[in-house]
Parts: C-alpha cells; structure tokens; sequence
C-alpha cells in the first residue's frame, strides 16, 4: 500500500492551525517522512489549497478537514465511491443529511509511492461552494542528473487530469449520489460537483529550473460536455522541488493557477493541483478544481505522448 507520511499528531496541530497555514498530506497512521526527508511541510499556495486545511490518505482511506460546512469533527472521513472514479483517481463523498452539502473528493498516490495529490468540492449551495486542493511528497527532491549534450536536463511527463467543477448534478440524475431532498424546495437543495476528465502533458527543464505544459481532452463526465484546452504557463522550479505558476486558455486569456512537486528517484514523479475559473463560455461562475498525478516519459511511462519524446 502506498502512503505519504507525516505524524498524526503533527497533521492534527496543522489542522487546527488558520486557514493560511500550510497544508499536507499524511497517512493516517503516521508511518512516513516528510517533504525534503525533515519536518518542513510543503506550503500550498492559498490559492490553491482554498477552503482546505488538510487531508489524511493512506491510498484506501480519506480524511479531510475543509472550511465550508462539511462536519462537525476536525478530519472528517469520506466514503468510497467508486461510481464516482476519474480515470484512477479514486473518489470519495462526504454528505451529512439530504439538504446539506455533499463533496466529492478525488485522490491519487504515484506508483512509485513518492507524490500524492487530492482536490475536494461540494457542488454548490446558497450561491457559494468550498473546496480546494494539496499535493505532497514522500522524502526528498533528487533532481535528475544534468550533463553536458543536448536536451540534458529536459524531461517530460504525461497522464491522467482529474478535476471537480461546482456542479450541474441534481438528485435523480443518471451519475447523482446525492441523498434524497424528498419535497424539499429546490432552492434549498444542495448539487453535486461535476466531474471533468483530461490528459495532461509537463515538460520540464532541470537545467534551466522551468515546467511548462497542457491539460487537454477535457470534458465534463456527466454532462458530455467537452471543454477547452488549458495551457500551464512556464514557471519556475524552486530548489526543493516546487513550483507555482499560471493558467490560461488557448486565447492567452488568464483563468487560474496550478502547482506542483517533484518526488522519487531522479523526479520520477510529479503530483499537483489547479484551480480555475471561468474556462468555458457556455456556463457562467464554474470553478474547476483539479489534480494530477504523473510518472516520467521513460521506461515507467510508455505511453502516448511518451511515444513522441525523448526518453
């Protein structure tokens, strides 16, 4: 079973910690290491970890502490439901009664056991929704080594995009978990987060210390809707591994930000979370928070567009 590792009690004192601490994630049982191998947690950007404040997942089970009327406990545990599922990220919902606010959490630990990355929402209540995301790596950043030929340094990645998008999803309809409202009026119904699938693809410098990249097939699962293309503007890679930079769409415009760490052997591995807004011209107010979880072009990742690249 793969975990991420932070002590529990550690992950508890971060919890009760303001809303502009930082965030992790940790297995539950607390047997793990932290980012860089020492007690320094990774520091989400507070734009995107938004209303969370820390998510306990040890690859089967998830526990989430969120500022936004979820429950009443610090970490709260979510249930599986694999009807829910993004192409391998697993999902869970937490839901207290039929007119309360149901989340939808989506969750992925790499092969490699290095990186994890979570992202959580309701769907939407009251004109308001909550929801945010976190990454974390297991030990610390080993950069690839850098010689002296061409393309040294250049490294690519491709996967899987899963994302959470305040929601179109009413109880009764086909992909719903939501409990029933019964005559409840629908002004006062809650909705569920509309679920959104992609590919996404990262090129990243070593030498130079830049990432860049795309999400891309994207669609909304339960409306087959499909939605532009976003483009991960080239940013920075800090020297213990992270980055943050900007989102936009094809047309240049700004509509969000995403984030990252690299984890594993020479940066097998590479986990982070977006948030954006306002991506497709069809709707109005959608808020898209998404994650990803990529492993290497190379001998671990064959796959398409790896077929493409260098390894």
């Amino acid at each position: 079973m793969s975990r991420v590792i932070w002590p529990l009690a550690a992950l508890l004192a971060i919890a009760a910690c303001s809303g502009n601490g930082p965030a992790v994630i940790s297995s539950p049982d607390g047997t793990g290491g932290t980012t860089d191998g020492g007690t320094e947690t990774t520091t989400i950007p507070t734009v995107l970890k938004g209303d969370l404040q820390a998510i306990a997942y040890d690859g089967t089970t998830l526990q989430v502490q969120i500022a936004g009327l979820d429950s009443t406990p610090t970490l709260v545990e979510f249930d599986r439901v694999a009807s829910l599922d993004v192409a391998g990220y697993k999902a869970y919902k937490m839901q207290e009664d039929a007119l309360d606010r149901m989340f939808v959490a989506l969750a992925k630990t790499s092969d490699d056991g290095a990186v994890t990355a979570a992202t959580v929402s309701d769907g939407g209540q009251f004109n308001r929704h909550f929801g945010g995301g976190i990454y974390s790596r297991n030990g610390s950043f080993d950069r690839p080594e850098i010689g002296d030929g061409p393309a040294e340094g250049q490294v690519s990645y491709a996967g899987d995009y899963a994302a959470v998008m305040n929601g179109r999803v009413q109880y009764g309809d086909p992909t719903s978990e939501l409990l029933d409202p019964g005559d409840a009026d629908p002004a006062i119904q809650p909705r569920q987060s509309s679920r959104v699938s992609g590919a996404i693809f990262l090129n990243a410098n070593f030498s130079d210390n830049l990432v860049n990249g795309a999400i891309y097939d994207r669609v909304m699962i339960d409306e087959n809707f499909n939605l532009d293309d976003v483009i991960l503007v080239s940013t920075t890679i800090g020297t213990d591994g992270t980055f943050a930079g900007k989102a936009e769409n094809p047309d240049l415009q700004e509509i969000g930000d995403y984030g990252g760490i690299f984890g594993g052997t020479d940066a097998n591995s590479v986990a982070g979370v977006v948030y954006l807004t306002e991506v497709e011209d069809s709707f109005d107010g959608e808020l898209e928070h998404g994650t990803f979880v990529l492993t290497k072009c190379g001998p671990d990742n064959t796959s398409s567009p790896c077929n493409h690249v260098l390894p």
